[in-house]
């Protein structure tokens, strides 16, 4: 055999055992590299999803911290300076939102979350609704479209009620760069890249920065293979942007079960070296035989340079574990110790030297007792487990995570001893502070008086004893002060009864109460006097904390002023009822009379005839003596209703008196009776002249009444330089009205100014009206606050005296415009009538066509504002009843008539209405009211005084008599 040969064989037998060994020992490299890479990507994934379940599980503390500390009911100001200072203690990838219920952000670590709305977000509304800790998803942060994870919890209401609406939600925002803040400084292997994902596969953080990437979906084969691990960590090889990587991920119910973590390898780079050793080791096998030692030599410096780089990797993934804030060490299968961390051996002396060594003895302090038999259990099952253990020698408490793998298992521990100490310490206070409170109680039990305690500044009750309890006969009104605005009145009697309660004061005004006496009935309806002391407690600063109130029973002396009161009250209750019937009479009684008046006005043109026209006449007075009467009625009813506003300006007082005096002289002389009116001299008075009026003028009827023969007299008596009060003014005038009829009897003073109370009318002679006028006289009175005085003696008259305050200036009265008749045709002014009442409508229609007007009439605004567009022309004057159907009124009308006409048409209302409602509507368009019954000429008289203001016509053509307010 040729020498070649046999060197070839022999060549063959070396090469093929080196070849058969190499192929071997690369596979086997191959292999042990992947299983290698594959578990410490395994190991940083926990590391990676250890470290996001402590950040989430911080901010989680974090929010729970801040809606116990009450941080959120401390107001706008308190909170954001709270915010501000914790803002520089968080990290940048932590901050703090507090909203209201309708979501609008008030409160926050970032000025840029100020004022957004996240009323529209599904787990803000879900932890309004729930009150429980809600996790979002990841989504984007305006306005730097950052990836963020929400925590949000519900805080209580300010006022702190049990079970009440929640007021707003504080929200912890977990900024995805927590991941670039924890880990970016750290150097990571060659090729590795770290993702984060949200449920929709959308990449929301990546390790190295990879601004693009933000946003973008995860390959879908990869997402696909996440989604199958069903809650458990998976490896896979895919191709990403060209690229074969080993990718090891965990899937949704991992971490903070709204996020994907994924890790890849670039499997070129990280098999690289095998790789490379294998050609290498190939290419010697062509070479000579001389070469198989120099290239076994070459291949075994390659094994140790991928062993070489194999330990620097495994070196970098230790630097990345030293970088975490927990202490951490690794056990192997059979308890060994391969890695333990910085923070382990600071808070382990003992396990500086444990690598290599059986665990339990070195972790004695973790794996005591129970907590050894618990990692036990979760190396055999492989299930994560979390718990608190004390150390037997050292007495630290830890708090330690465990998560095994196949090859052993990872302990996460920190001390959590000064949590439990703070825990222990509160739970001692607790117990010391019901122990005083149950000391407290029983001697405020004992106590003979009763006591009630309310805080400030709600002004809740805290705490009533038994005592308390008995004297009120039940329990009191969950807060005190509810009535103490004297607006309304509360249950709870002398502590919490109406106007000013003495508990009340001493909460809002610091004031102490001394034995004040108030009535209180219980709710057995039993009636009661108690002695209230009322006392504010201030804190060390000034600020009142609390208020004290005691109760004594003081028997039953002031039981007889509380029958009269009763009794005072009832009768009181009746004057209104009576008011509030008279006022809601007003319109019914008004309606008819008011057709009465308009048809009898309309009948004198049309009887002829001395008898017919005698008749009607009568007809008129009988209607003139009702008007009377039901005005005298109303007037009373309006008066104790308050719906008078006086009008309080400076007139002369002659002009008023003339006016008075001319009214009266045809009644006087059918009497016989003398009349004059006594100046001293001019004067200019300040009052309402329209009620100062009606006063004197009652004050005239009833002389005029009572006086059968003699004379009836009118006396201006100046008082100059001193007020009623004894200071300099302008004076003082006396009205005094004397007559020489019947008089009055002394015991009959004071009665005579009571409702229906009539002297020497014992048949109730209704032309003799109804006993009213001295009782709007002094209604009147008090409203202007002109003093009446009375001087008589029976059989020789009697004198009637109204003090009235002088102006400073006299006023000249306006001039009286003279009444006009129009007699139709082109020229004619045209007048437009609504009322719902078909009866007075049409008399109102033809007492208009009387007076020369073109008239347009119709029942509702709609209707009139048709007719008007209908007719083509503008009306030059609109009477509009105020109360028409389906709750419409007459100013709409009115408003809608001078809109279409482009000016302000003279306009008045009509009603039979007393309440003050329409005077203020009417009052709003500059509109005269005229208050149903009125007689054609104090229609007339308004309606001449409504067209002289008329614009489009001049004073000459449109002038008439000046009217009066009607009917007071």
């Amino acid at each position: 055999m040729p020498h070649y040969l046999r060197l070839f064989l022999l060549l063959v037998a070396a090469v093929v055992p080196l070849a058969a060994l190499q192929f071997m020992t690369q596979h086997s490299l191959r292999q042990d590299r992947e299983n290698e890479v594959r578990n410490d990507t395994l190991r940083l994934l926990d590391l990676l999803d250890a470290e996001q379940q402590r950040i989430a599980a911080e901010a989680r503390q974090v929010l729970a911290t801040i809606v116990e500390s009450g941080v959120p009911q401390a107001g706008p100001p308190d909170c954001q300076q709270t915010m501000d200072r914790l803002r520089a203690r968080y990290p940048a990838y932590l901050s703090v939102e507090v909203a209201d219920r309708e979501g609008r952000v008030w409160c926050a670590t970032d000025p840029v979350s100020l004022g957004v709305d996240l009323g529209g977000i599904r787990t803000f509304q879900n932890a309004l609704a729930t009150g429980a800790l809600t996790t979002g998803e990841y989504g984007l942060r305006y306005p730097n479209q950052r990836p963020i994870l929400p925590f949000r919890l519900a805080y209580p209401a300010p006022d702190g009620t049990p079970g009440g609406p929640p007021g707003g939600v504080v929200t912890v925002l977990l900024d995805a760069r927590w991941l670039e803040e924890n880990l970016g400084n750290r150097p990571l292997p060659p090729g590795m890249e770290m993702v984060i994902a949200d449920r929709q596969g959308h990449t929301v953080a990546r390790l190295p920065e990879a601004p693009d990437a933000i946003g973008q979906p995860l390959p879908t084969a990869m997402l696909q293979a996440m989604h199958a691990a069903r809650g458990t960590r998976s490896a896979a090889v895919f191709d990403t942007d060209g690229t074969e990587r080993m990718v090891v991920s965990a899937p949704l119910d991992t971490g903070t079960r709204e996020s994907m973590i994924a890790i890849g390898i670039d499997r070129d780079a990280a098999m690289r070296p095998v790789r490379d050793a294998m050609l290498f080791s190939l290419s010697l096998f062509g070479g000579v035989l001389l070469l198989t030692c120099l290239g076994a030599a070459w291949g075994m410096r390659q094994f140790l340079r991928v062993r070489d780089r194999m330990l620097e990797t495994v070196v970098e993934k230790a630097s990345v574990l030293e970088s975490t804030t927990d202490a951490v060490a690794e056990l192997d299968r059979s308890w060994r110790v391969v890695f333990v961390n910085e923070r382990a051996r600071t808070l382990l002396p003992e396990a500086g030297e444990a690598i290599g060594r059986n665990g339990r003895q070195n972790f004695a302090e973790l794996m005591a007792g129970e907590s050894g038999r618990t990692l036990q259990q979760a190396m055999e099952n492989r299930e994560a487990v979390e718990f608190e253990t004390q150390g037997p020698r050292s007495g630290v408490w830890f708090a330690v995570r465990a998560f095994p793998s196949r090859k052993g298992l990872a302990l996460y521990f920190r001390d959590a001893t000064d949590r439990r100490r703070l825990e222990d310490e509160r739970r001692l206070l607790t117990r010391q502070l019901e122990a005083e409170r149950s000391l407290l109680t029983a001697i405020l039990d004992h106590l003979p008086s009763g006591l009630l305690v309310a805080e400030a500044p709600s002004g809740r009750i805290v705490k009533v004893n038994d005592t308390a309890l008995h004297l009120l006969g039940g329990p009191p009104p969950p807060a005190a002060g509810c009535g103490c605005d004297g607006a309304r009145t509360c249950n709870g009697g002398a502590c919490f009864g109406e106007g000013r309660c003495p508990l009340s004061r001493a909460l809002r005004q610091g004031e102490t109460v001394e034995q004040e006496d108030l009535p209180y009935t219980r709710p057995d309806g039993t009636a009661m006097t108690l002695s209230v002391s009322a006392t504010p407690v201030r804190a060390p600063d000034g600020r009142m904390i609390l208020a004290i109130c005691t109760l004594r029973d003081v028997g039953e002396r002031k039981a007889m002023e509380l029958a009269l009161q009763r009794a005072k009250e009832e009768a009181d209750e009746a004057n209104r009822a009576k008011s509030k019937f008279l006022a809601a009479a007003s319109h019914d009684l008004r309606q008819p009379m008011q057709s009465m008046f308009l048809f009898t006005g309309i009948l004198h043109r049309f009887i002829s005839d001395e008898q017919g026209q005698r008749s009607l006449e009568m007809l008129e007075r009988g209607l003139d003596t009702l008007k009377g009467l039901l005005d005298s009625l109303l007037d009373v009813s309006r008066l104790d209703a308050g719906a008078v506003d006086p009008r309080v300006e400076p007139f002369a007082l002659n002009s008023l008196l003339d006016e008075i005096a001319a009214s009266y002289a045809p009644i006087l002389e059918s009497k016989k009776l003398a009349f004059r009116i006594v100046q001293e001299r001019s004067a200019t008075v300040r009052s309402d002249r329209v009620l100062l009026g009606r006063m004197v003028r009652n004050l005239l009827e009833n002389a005029v009444k009572y006086t059968e023969r003699g004379a009836v007299q009118i006396a201006i008596r100046i008082q100059d330089g001193k007020t009623r009060d004894g200071k300099t003014g302008d004076g003082l005038a006396r009205i005094e009205v004397s007559d020489t009829g019947i008089g009055i009897p002394p015991d009959q003073l004071t009665r005579i100014f009571a409702e229906f109370h009539q002297i020497n009318n014992p048949e109730r002679d209704r032309a003799r009206g109804l006993g009213l006028g001295l009782a709007i006289v002094q209604r009147l009175s008090t409203i202007l606050d002109h003093p009446v005085e009375v001087k008589s003696q029976p059989g020789r008259g009697s004198v009637f005296a109204i003090t009235v305050p002088l102006a400073a200036v006299e006023t000249a009265p306006p001039p009286l415009p003279t009444a006009s008749l129009f007699t139709g045709g082109r020229d004619s002014p045209r007048a437009l009538l609504v009322d719902d009442d078909a009866i007075v409508l049409l008399g109102l229609r033809d007492m208009f066509r009387e007076w020369g007007y073109e008239v347009l009439i119709a029942g509702s605004a709609d209707e009139a504002v048709a007719k008007v567009e209908t007719d083509g022309r503008m009306p030059d004057v609109m009477l509009v009843d105020y109360r028409l159907r389906e709750g419409r009124v007459g100013t709409e009308a009115v408003v809608r008539v001078r809109a279409m006409a482009g000016w302000d048409v003279p306009a008045m209302i009509l009603t039979g209405e007393a309440g003050p409602e329409c005077e203020t509507d009417a009052a709003a368009h500059g509109l005269e009211v005229v208050r149903k019954p009125v007689t054609p000429r104090q229609l007339r008289r308004v309606l001449d005084r409504a067209m002289a203001k008329q614009p489009r016509r001049t004073a000459d053509s449109m002038t008439g008599a000046e009217g009066e307010r009607l009917p007071l």
